[in-house]
């Protein structure tokens, strides 16, 4: 089936961004589904704030599968123990159908992706630097 143009959007934007990048798409995904969540518990439809709290549950199981501890050391383990009580809050808002432990997840998450939209600037802006330094357009003394 053919994509509308959104979903194509979309779908290059995924294909084309780095792994920062996508990170950060991660978090945002799961910061909305969280809030499609709150928002069904709000009206009384437990199977939309089922579906949505799960769609946002793997979206931290992908976030946990994704850190690299050998290259992330210490780091990763805390994100590790950040992502693994996420999810057990995800399900307990699930379970008690419970709107405060998810909209604790999501301000984690949204703090967090905040951080690593921060990393994904300064990736962006030091590759435009080395760019630039390699086309002529910038004295390797600005970069540095």
């Amino acid at each position: 089936m053919p994509l509308n143009p959104y979903q194509q959007y979309r779908a290059t934007k995924v294909e084309t961004a780095g792994s920062v990048d996508l990170v950060v798409m991660l978090y945002q995904g799961a910061v909305r589904f969280i809030r499609q969540g709150v928002d069904a518990m709000d009206r009384n439809d437990p199977k939309a704030v089922h579906d949505s709290l799960v769609r946002a549950q793997d979206i931290v199981v992908e976030l946990l599968g994704s850190l690299n501890h050998e290259q992330g050391g210490q780091i990763a383990g805390q994100l590790a123990s950040i992502y693994d009580y996420c999810f057990r809050r995800l399900v307990t808002a699930n379970v008690k159908k419970d709107p405060e432990p998810a909209r604790e997840v999501a301000r984690i998450l949204r703090d967090l992706g905040t951080a690593w939209q921060e990393i994904a600037a300064q990736q962006r802006q030091a590759q435009s630097a080395t760019q630039a330094v390699a086309a002529g357009r910038m004295p390797v003394s600005r970069v540095v």
